[in-house]
């Protein structure tokens, strides 16, 4: 058996693939800062740690890949931006092999590639599915915390179906959509907005 990982890297193409391009203006359109956010899926072009570096008051992100290239772009980076490891923080590894003993609270959540990468065979060493993964962040969204998905996912009608069912089960509710983002959060937090 060996880790679910990406053979590949993904470089930053805005007209294939912008959400993180999209979730970096939502950031600032909305003055999100100080903020503590899950990012899954890096992207060799490090795009929102890159543009964390400049801001003024900058959020603290944890980002995961299961790209090595996309992880050694990321070592590159900080080792050339020394201060950039203080609020951006890239780990290694399979998705679906989280806990919730070791995933911390957000307070924004980005599954952009949800549905996009999961295997039955990780299941040998993944207790997590995309629905688990999903019911897992939510768990540890702060008060007011939002979940992010991009609507333009190869996989988005199988994620699609997933957020449907969360949103049925009263799980999430949609509470905001900028360009090819929607953002969901916790009902309880939605109707005291």
């Amino acid at each position: 058996m060996q880790l679910n990982y990406w053979k590949a890297s993904w470089p930053l193409l805005a007209d294939i693939c912008p959400c993180d391009i999209h979730f970096v203006e939502y950031l600032r359109a909305q003055g999100i800062k100080d903020k503590v956010i899950f990012h899954f899926g890096t992207g060799e072009h490090h795009l929102l740690g890159k543009t964390n570096l400049e801001a003024s008051v900058p959020n603290e992100i944890l980002a995961i890949t299961a790209s090595r290239e996309e992880y050694d772009s990321y070592i590159k980076f900080i080792i050339d931006n020394p201060l950039a490891a203080k609020t951006y923080k890239v780990i290694f590894g399979d998705v679906y092999t989280l806990t919730p003993r070791i995933v911390p609270n957000f307070d924004l959540v980005t599954l952009f590639h949800l549905c996009e990468f999961y295997d039955e065979g990780s299941s040998l060493y993944a207790e997590l599915d995309d629905s688990a993964l999903l019911d897992l962040f939510l768990s540890k969204l702060n008060p007011g915390g939002r979940a992010f998905f991009y609507k333009g996912s190869s996989h988005f009608a199988k994620c699609r179906a997933i957020i449907d069912q969360f949103v049925s089960e009263a799980k999430m509710v949609q509470v905001d959509e900028y360009k090819t983002l929607l953002a969901y959060g916790c009902p309880s937090e939605a109707e005291g907005r």
